[in-house]
């Protein structure tokens, strides 16, 4: 019999941040707590899910928790391959990904390599392709107008997937613009 999955709530885990952030020296370092602490997990919770895809995006979570860093080669873009299915979880990171935009001083609690693997499976998704495409015009938009140095990340991911994605180009040619 599988080992059930105890996925916490967003409350839990902002309670588990507060105490933390209290006294960082209790902290246990498994991938449930290095989840708990990425931004991303935290803005993937906020949205409404039922259980089932809470149960996914918690596996989601915690997997990108494990990721040392951004994906930059086609092997480390191809880990997100096996979420593609998940629709919901698509649909959860549409919303979670919307209007947010990271940092290039890469303040506390910043979590450029969920963002990165999220924005990797949404340009690799074929589901709501449209949104998906309008999600990721706005955040190249934002990049071309604001020349964050972030650009760079979202522009490789444009660069390792528009062959495949050839859709992607116009957001690829933007970004080389900057």
């Amino acid at each position: 019999m599988a080992k059930a999955v105890k996925v916490p709530t967003l409350e839990e885990m902002q309670e588990y941040l507060k105490l933390w952030k209290a006294d960082h020296k209790n902290r246990i370092n498994d991938a449930d707590h290095a989840a708990m602490h990425k931004e991303m997990t935290l803005r993937i919770f906020a949205e409404d899910m039922t259980d089932d895809v809470k149960l996914t995006a918690w596996k989601y979570c915690k997997e990108l928790a494990k990721f040392a860093h951004a994906p930059v080669s086609p092997a480390e873009y191809k880990r997100v391959e096996k979420w593609l299915g998940e629709t919901w979880l698509i649909d959860v990171l549409l919303k979670a990904c919307e209007d947010y935009y990271p940092d290039p001083a890469f303040k506390y609690n910043f979590d450029t390599i969920g963002f990165s693997y999220s924005i990797a499976l949404i340009s690799q998704s074929n589901y709501r392709r449209q949104d998906c495409l309008a999600l990721l015009d706005k955040i190249t938009q934002y990049y071309v107008n604001t020349k964050d140095d972030w650009y760079t990340v979202l522009l490789r991911n444009m660069q390792k997937l528009v062959k495949t994605f050839p859709d992607l180009a116009p957001f690829k040619t933007a970004l080389e613009s900057i």
